[in-house]
C-alpha cells in the first residue's frame, strides 16, 4: 500500500499527442495542478490572473478526470467580479469560501440575479450568459467548478464553436423567474431536483446504507439545470467506513466536513493511501476501486460531481451498486481483504479513537445477492 497518492509504476507509458481540450487548457496560461488529490482548495494554491475570468484561478486537472470531466478554481477578489461569459458545456460550481451573487441571462431576456454563500451549489444553463460578483468588501470569493468541456472541446474541436454559439437552450432554460429560487422537488431513489442549493453542508439527507457505513449513513442525489452531469452528497458515521467500488471515471469528490482518509487502487495492484479533510478534492480512476474511511471525531460529509444516470441515460455507475459476487463492482464487508480493517483500527488508535463494534454497522446494510 502506497502513501500520498504515489502510483505503482505499471510499465512504460503510451505517449500520445495532447488532446485538443488539453491544448486549450495549456493556451489559457493558468496553472494545471494535476495528481490524484488536492489536499485543500481553500489554502494556499498557485493561482494565476486567467484573462478569459478576469480573475486569478486554476485548472486542477487531476488524473481520475482523464478527458471526461474537469475541474477549476477561481477567486474573486473583493468587491470584484468576472468577466461575462457564455460557453457549450456543462458547469456546477460549489462556493468554497465567501459570499456574493451571479447574474444569469438569454440574449435578449431580463438579467436574473441570486445570492450565494459559502457551501452553496448551482449549475448555469448550458450557453446561457453568467457573470459572478463578490459581496464582499473585505473577503475574497473561491469557487471550485466541475465541467464537462474536455467531452465537448473533443467533439467539436472548435473553440469558436465553444464560446461562440448563439443557440438558446430554451428547453433548459427560458427566463424562469424562480429559477435559482432555492426550491426544489424530491423524486424517488433520494433525488433531489432544483437548479440552486443555498447550503449543501447542512442540507438534510436521507438515510441510505447500501454503500455501508451503519444505519446512521445518509445521502441524496441531485439533478440540476436539465444536465448530464449530476452529483450527490453522502455522509457517514464516526469510527466507520465505506464499502469499495468501482465506475467510470471523472467523478470528483469533494471533502465538505470530517477526517479520513481513502484507499484507491487498480485491481490487482497496491493500494495507495489519501488522507483528506475539509476542502480536499480527488478523482478516482477509471474502474479504480475506491474506498472512504472516518477517523476523525465528527460525521464525514463529502460532495461529488459526476456524469448522471437518474434523469439521462447514461451508463456511468454501472453495476457500482451491485455486488462483486454477482458480477457487479462493490466488494462487500465480508469479501474485502484482511488488511481493510487493519489499516482502519490501526489510523483509528492513532487518532486516539476505535472502530464502532461491527455488529452495529457492518452488517445492518441490506445483504448481498447470493
Amino acid at each position: 500500500m502506497s502513501e500520498g497518492g504515489q502510483r505503482v509504476p505499471a510499465g512504460p507509458a503510451v505517449k500520445r499527442e495532447p488532446s485538443f481540450y488539453e491544448q486549450w487548457r495549456a493556451r489559457e496560461g493558468v496553472p494545471i495542478l494535476g495528481g490524484l488529490i488536492v489536499s485543500d482548495l481553500r489554502g494556499e494554491l498557485p493561482l494565476r490572473s486567467w484573462a478569459r475570468k478576469g480573475v486569478p484561478g486554476a485548472f486542477l486537472g487531476l488524473r481520475g478526470g482523464e478527458q471526461s470531466l474537469d475541474a477549476y478554481v477561481i477567486e474573486i477578489p473583493p468587491t470584484g467580479n468576472t468577466e461575462p461569459e457564455k460557453y457549450m458545456f456543462e458547469e456546477e460550481y460549489v462556493v468554497l469560501s465567501g459570499r456574493g451573487a451571479t447574474t444569469i441571462w438569454l440574449p435578449g431576456g431580463r438579467k436574473q440575479t441570486f445570492e450565494w454563500q459559502t457551501g452553496s451549489v448551482f449549475c448555469p444553463p448550458l450557453n446561457a450568459w453568467r457573470q459572478h460578483f463578490n459581496g464582499s468588501a473585505e473577503e475574497p470569493v473561491r469557487m471550485l467548478v466541475v465541467s464537462t468541456a474536455p467531452v465537448m472541446f473533443n467533439l467539436f474541436r472548435s473553440e469558436g464553436y465553444m464560446f461562440n454559439c448563439d443557440h438558446a437552450f430554451e428547453d433548459r432554460f427560458s427566463g424562469e423567474e424562480d429559477y435559482f429560487s432555492g426550491k426544489g422537488e424530491a423524486l424517488p431513489n433520494l433525488v433531489w431536483r432544483s437548479n440552486f442549493i443555498p447550503d449543501v453542508t447542512s442540507f438534510t439527507l436521507k438515510d441510505y446504507s447500501w454503500r455501508g457505513g451503519g444505519s446512521e449513513s445518509k445521502a441524496v442525489m441531485f439533478e440540476m439545470a436539465n444536465n448530464t452531469m449530476q452529483s450527490h452528497c453522502a455522509e457517514f458515521p464516526v469510527g466507520t467506513y465505506k464499502k469499495a467500488h468501482r465506475h467510470g471515471p471523472g467523478a470528483h469528490i469533494l471533502i465538505l466536513s470530517g477526517t479520513g482518509f481513502s484507499l484507491m487502487w487498480e485491481e490487482g495492484r497496491s493500494k495507495q493511501k489519501l488522507d483528506w479533510g475539509p476542502g480536499s478534492l480527488f478523482a478516482p480512476p477509471d474502474m479504480w476501486f475506491h474506498q472512504h474511511f472516518n477517523t476523525g471525531p465528527e460525521p464525514s460529509r463529502y460532495f461529488a460531481v459526476h456524469y448522471g444516470t437518474w434523469r439521462v441515460v447514461v451508463d456511468y455507475f454501472g453495476a457500482a451498486d451491485t455486488s462483486t459476487r454477482t458480477g457487479g463492482h462493490q466488494i462487500e464487508y465480508e469479501d474485502e481483504d484482511e488488511e481493510i480493517l487493519e489499516v482502519f483500527s490501526a489510523e483509528l488508535r492513532r487518532n486516539g479513537a476505535e472502530p464502532r463494534p461491527l455488529d452495529l454497522w457492518r452488517y445492518d446494510t441490506p445483504p448481498a445477492e447470493t
